[in-house]
């Protein structure tokens, strides 16, 4: 498929879903009108992801140059960045109307997203009271920022995604998932917990995990390695959302246009492996 090609499939598909969530109702109530329809806005943003364009003055400068004619109506780099972080909300609400946890297998894991180095942590004033001190047991360090908690199917797409500081406790962020997930939900080492097991069971999630090298498993071998080869799945998910996406770095300077940035990374990731 060549870019053109690809470019009018993200519009339709985008432009489907903006329709079904916003059900014909306008989004703003004053104010006036931008000149670029949403569904065009969040296509070249997404579309300037999938192009390894990851911040929002390189993304309008590819459109601008090589997209103009296909949007008339892009305006100016300033309006253009007020639109997209204005449509934040609507761009999760398209993600949780596009991809949801239908599966009876998800995958679950944690991507460090650190705003600075830590030696300027104690200065930075970004994300001040919002991001905390927090460990990555893959590189062995600490870190100041946030923890990325993400959900797979078995198709390697993300149906689900908390972010929260540093500090917090993986096994807490899972409470943001009942009444989503069910079934078998496989997670790392750092979600052992009997108790957060029996919670989870009651509400229709069977979390299974690797144990410990110092703990006795009595489940069958052959189920343990298929557990473990599954799990690999959300790994590689996440090392392509980072290296190709950019995704653990917090580029903003609020959680309003973090965010923003993030669900666009994620659309860009899922419908390219759609």
């Amino acid at each position: 498929m060549n870019r053109e090609e690809a470019i009018i499939r993200l519009y339709l598909t985008i432009d489907a879903a903006y329709r079904a969530v916003t059900q014909g109702r306008p989004i703003r109530q004053c104010g006036r009108q931008p000149n670029l329809s949403d569904a065009e806005a969040i296509t070249i943003e997404v579309f300037g992801e999938m192009q390894r364009l990851h911040d929002d003055a390189a993304i309008w400068r590819y459109a601008d140059a090589h997209w103009r004619d296909w949007f008339p109506k892009l305006g100016s780099y300033k309006a253009y960045v007020k639109q997209i972080a204005n449509l934040a909300s609507i761009k999760q609400r398209i993600f949780a109307h596009l991809f949801t946890p239908e599966d009876d297998v998800h995958i679950t894991d944690g991507v460090p997203m650190p705003i600075c180095h830590l030696a300027r942590a104690s200065r930075s004033k970004l994300f001040r009271g919002e991001a905390a001190f927090g460990f990555c047991a893959a590189k062995d360090e600490h870190y100041y920022g946030f923890k990325g908690h993400v959900i797979i199917n078995l198709q390697q797409q993300v149906v689900g995604f908390t972010l929260a500081p540093a500090n917090i406790d993986e096994r807490d962020v899972l409470d943001n998932m009942r009444g989503l997930l069910a079934g078998l939900l496989i997670g790392d080492k750092g979600l052992l917990s009997k108790t957060k097991q029996a919670e989870l069971a009651s509400v229709g999630i069977d979390l299974q995990t690797p144990l410990r090298d110092n703990m006795q498993d009595v489940r069958p071998e052959t189920a343990v390695q298929r557990l473990l080869k599954v799990r690999r799945r959300v790994e590689t998910a996440i090392g392509q959302l980072v290296d190709f996406y950019d995704f653990a770095a917090c580029k903003a300077r609020d959680l309003w246009h973090l965010t923003s940035r993030l669900v666009r990374k994620l659309l860009a990731y899922n419908l390219a492996i759609s």
